[in-house]
């Protein structure tokens, strides 16, 4: 590989670029070159589900990466996407030394940052430094484009010379691209933040990043320890989040913020030591929760952990990490699904609309912001704990209203026009259909149109499936659906003005969502086979079930032959939170499905249930599930085939141990077209999308 100065006489695109976490990879007193092999891809990744922590493979199946390993490697791609959960799993990797070296980034993603801020402020210390934590950097659309062009990208260099920092992208032969990596925000030097050290190193913090007047003021009002540290965490992490911020009210030299009504915490996985160690640290220093905080689903059943056959020491540690959050004064809801525990008389009101809050859990978020209109951003895992312990957020992203403007036009009208809606049972299309957008969307808001004339159909059930799979495989925590989601249901005030305004921007700002796509999103679903499978086990439950999906599936249980037997070999589990299968009880559904065959497991959800017995042994068993999440999570949590199916699917395996796919005129050649015939399309929505922001 050629040195810098060998290759000066290339031509090279030299960009600026912003620095979004300065550690280990930056840190050379002398000057140095060192050469790391690349990962590249066009295509966001979700850390959890797409990561394992343990060996630093991608595992996500649906991803290009998919095999390829980060472990001191430079991971390039747009963004995160799914899972609230990537500053857990990047945690763990820095933890478990199988971090990769460097995270190149086309858009600013803080929720990636936050796995490294916890890293470098809470776990190394002046005495140990043998902590890899990978520099983050966003190098924009442009600098992430050119990357793209950039053939053999086989090694990038982290080059340090005299202070000046570089992300150099050569070949065997010739230096392709370069981006400082200097505009940065200084960091607060890497040391533990023991009680001690705390006050001098707050010092530090304001001497180089000019604490504001407001801030200050809620550092001295702070009662304990833990605040002080959470309120460290969160200021640094709003420098980061106003970096690539539009809004014109963070166009000021210093962050501002917004205080949070509601809480939802999803850092409740247990993945390893860092999460625990973590918790208990804020335990230790005092914390409780200012504001109500309801908890995520939990890695194991708390209850039926052994009869579940859950090992030991796992399910003592996952234990462990939700007794340390109700020490925090959070609530024990341990649910996937928190607005389903919100008062049912506020259901059909505006009574959530324009609130600001502080969620976590990708679904829950998505659901959130379109279905309620409350306000929140996709809060990254330990964000959202300091949230909760300080009653306050930057004011980015989803708490700005000028940000929640959709910024590209998604058109489903073919789907409605053709009955498609009509052909698939409710809670099969809306899993498609949002699984489809999100990958259209490519992290814009954006204006889902098209199924006005069946809004009257869509019920809360099929928005909560179509949120899940959007927001497993979008970036934005927003989208908005012509005349059904709260912001978008006037349509001569609201959403003829927002069409017209991305049409007139210009460049090709309408995907169309078309019967092609949906269909090849089901072949990807069902491990790109749509032959009848014999089944082990049927997965029900992600995000939780609600009171009407039991009433439903014990609907479907009584108009079939109740004189068909259950097949022996299939066993079909359901999640659900304690609160809502009370319920549930309370109106006589949970008996019947009981008496079917259905096991209920409370507090955790599929995306946690990883390991035989829960999990079939056999390693060449088959899962169907009616959740677009878990059909895309799950072959790489599980190592198992996963087929999707409707819910009137799922009953039908249950009694006959067969699925039988509910669609079956599909070109052979479908799955090897799935990805790249919207590849232009996607790449000019997002372009028209950044335009507008």
């Amino acid at each position: 590989m050629k040195s810098p100065s060998a290759a000066a006489s290339s031509a090279l695109l030299s960009l600026p670029s912003q620095v979004l976490v300065s550690c280990s990879t930056l840190k050379a007193a002398s000057s140095s070159t060192t050469a790391v092999p690349l990962l590249v891809s066009d295509v966001g990744l979700s850390f959890w589900g797409g990561i394992d922590p343990v060996t630093s493979q991608i595992v996500d199946t649906q991803h290009p990466l998919h095999g390829q390993y980060v472990h001191d490697k430079i991971l390039c791609i747009p963004s995160g996407r799914g899972s609230c959960t990537a500053s857990q799993v990047l945690l763990q990797l820095i933890l478990n030394h199988k971090a990769p070296k460097a995270i190149v980034l086309r858009q600013n993603d803080p929720l990636v940052a936050v796995g490294a801020l916890v890293a470098q402020h809470v776990f190394q210390t002046d005495d140990d430094d043998s902590l890899t934590i990978p520099t983050i950097v966003n190098i924009g659309v442009d600098g992430f484009a050119q990357l793209l062009e950039c053939t053999d990208k086989t090694f990038g260099q982290m080059d340090s010379h005299g202070g000046t920092t570089a992300l150099l992208v050569s070949s065997d032969s010739d230096l392709l691209a370069s981006y400082s990596m200097n505009d940065r925000i200084e960091m607060i030097p890497e040391q533990s933040l023991s009680e001690e050290q705390t006050e001098s190193k707050s010092n530090y913090f304001k001497q180089h990043n000019a604490w504001t007047d407001y801030e200050q003021e809620r550092w001295n009002q702070a009662e304990t320890e833990a605040e002080r540290l959470a309120l460290q965490v969160m200021y640094h992490y709003a420098r980061i989040a106003i970096m690539d911020d539009s809004s014109s009210a963070l166009h000021s030299e210093e962050p501002s913020y917004v205080s949070v009504s509601r809480a939802h915490i999803d850092a409740c996985t247990y993945i390893g030591s860092g999460s625990l160690a973590l918790v208990q640290r804020f335990v230790e220093k005092g914390g409780h929760v200012r504001i109500p905080t309801t908890l995520n689903a939990v890695s194991t059943d708390r209850r039926q952990w052994q009869q579940l056959g859950v090992p030991s020491q796992y399910a003592q540690n996952a234990n462990a990490l939700g007794d340390a959050y109700l020490q925090l004064d959070c609530q024990p809801t341990f649910t996937c699904a928190p607005y389903l525990l919100l008062s049912p008389s506020s259901e059909n009101t505006s009574t959530f609309e324009a609130q600001d809050w502080i969620w976590g859990e990708s679904n829950a978020v998505v659901y959130a912001n379109s279905v309620l209109g409350a306000r929140t951003n996709k809060t990254a895992d330990y964000l959202d704990m300091c949230g909760a312990l300080t009653g306050i957020v930057p004011r980015t992203g989803m708490h700005c209203p000028e940000q929640r403007v959709p910024t590209g036009i998604l058109d489903a009208t073919a789907l409605t026009e053709q009955s498609y809606i009509d052909r698939w049972e409710s809670s099969l299309f809306f899993a498609l259909l949002g699984h489809a957008c999100g990958t259209l969307s490519d992290g814009a808001v954006p204006l889902l149109v098209g199924l006005e004339q069946v809004a009257d159909r869509i019920t809360r059930d099929d928005l909560k499936t179509f949120c899940a799979a959007f927001g497993t495989t979008g970036s934005s925590p927003l989208v908005h659906i012509a005349g059904v989601t709260a912001e978008a249901k006037d349509h001569e005030r609201v959403v003829e003005p927002w069409k017209q305004s991305i049409v007139e921007r210009g460049g090709n700002p309408i995907v169309k969502v078309t019967a092609q796509f949906m269909e090849k999103t089901y072949i990807s679903l069902n491990s790109c086979d749509t032959s009848e499978q014999k089944i082990d086990l049927i997965a029900l439950g992600n995000p939780h079930l609600s009171v009407s999906e039991c009433q439903t599936l014990v609907d479907l249980i009584t108009k079939t032959d109740e004189n068909e037997e259950r097949s022996s070999h299939v066993r079909i589990m359901a999640c659900i939170s304690r609160s809502v299968q009370a319920q549930a009880a309370e109106q006589g559904l949970i008996e019947p499905l009981e008496n079917f065959g259905i096991e209920f497991i409370n507090d955790t959800c599929w995306c946690m249930l990883l390991d035989p017995p829960v999990i079939p042994a056999a390693p060449e068993a088959t899962i169907l599930t009616n959740s677009g999440k878990y059909a895309h999570y799950g072959p790489g949590l599980t190592q198992r085939k996963l087929k999707i199916g409707s819910t009137a699917d799922c009953i039908s395996a249950a009694r006959t141990g067969v699925f039988r796919p509910s669609l079956r005129a599909f070109h052979t050649n479908a799955q090897q077209q799935f990805r790249r015939p919207q590849r232009v399309l996607l790449l000019a929505f997002h372009f028209v999308s950044r335009a507008l922001r």
